[in-house]
């Protein structure tokens, strides 16, 4: 079984257990997690994670780190790592990706995908970066790109550039999805105007001047 199996079996449970969420219980999700996954790493024609990289070719070491912090969330019920670091890592991400694949397809000369065949600059940054992110305490930012220069540099997966380490399609959507979610959530959990309060307040007393004058 290699290494892109596995990553796609991850993001397939974890997909899986974000479907099943209300629909079946915390024991019902980790017994259907497991079929998917015994599922998914079967040997081509039989297992489900073969057919799905020959259709939306493979995963990121990325997707492999947050499909497992997704699936840890879905069974524990909270985040493992927290919010704060999530969502920076999430923006790295697509900020990144909005950088990458413009350039990749051509709106620009330079090509930043011949960079991740082994271009020792390109390492090097992104190593510097990693190590500024770990003494900001960013984490998972640290974490993501120094498991991806480890997996690159032992080649664990079918791709032989680094940014298919990094980054692919499937995962920025989900990175900028779960950024525009954590938004709106957000944005609902924040409290009335101040503003509105006190026009409230300031309006009570002149209504109960009002009443008192009618009466009179």
């Amino acid at each position: 079984m290699t290494l892109d199996i596995m990553v796609c079996a991850l993001v397939l449970v974890a997909v899986q257990l974000r479907i099943s969420a209300s629909l079946l219980s915390v024991r019902g999700r980790i017994i259907l997690s497991v079929v998917v996954f015994v599922w998914s790493v079967l040997p081509f024609p039989w297992g489900l994670a073969p057919w799905v990289i020959s259709y939306l070719a493979g995963f990121s070491i990325t997707s492999g780190l947050l499909a497992m912090l997704a699936i840890q969330h879905r069974i524990a019920g909270h985040y493992w790592l927290p919010l704060k670091q999530l969502r920076g890592a999430c923006l790295m991400l697509v900020l990144m990706a909005l950088w990458f694949y413009p350039m990749s397809l051509g709106s620009s000369y330079a090509d930043p995908y011949a960079l991740g065949f082994g271009n020792f600059g390109f390492s090097t940054v992104l190593l510097l970066v990693g190590l500024l992110a770990w003494v900001l305490r960013a984490y998972a930012t640290c974490l993501i790109l120094v498991a991806a220069q480890l997996a690159f540099g032992a080649d664990l997966l079918a791709s032989d550039n680094l940014w298919d380490y990094l980054i692919d399609p499937w995962l920025v959507l989900w990175a900028a999805g779960w950024l525009i979610r954590d938004r709106l959530l957000q944005a609902r959990a924040m409290p009335a105007p101040a503003s509105s309060a006190a026009n409230n307040q300031s309006s009570a007393p002149a209504d109960k001047a009002d009443g008192l004058s009618a009466g009179q």
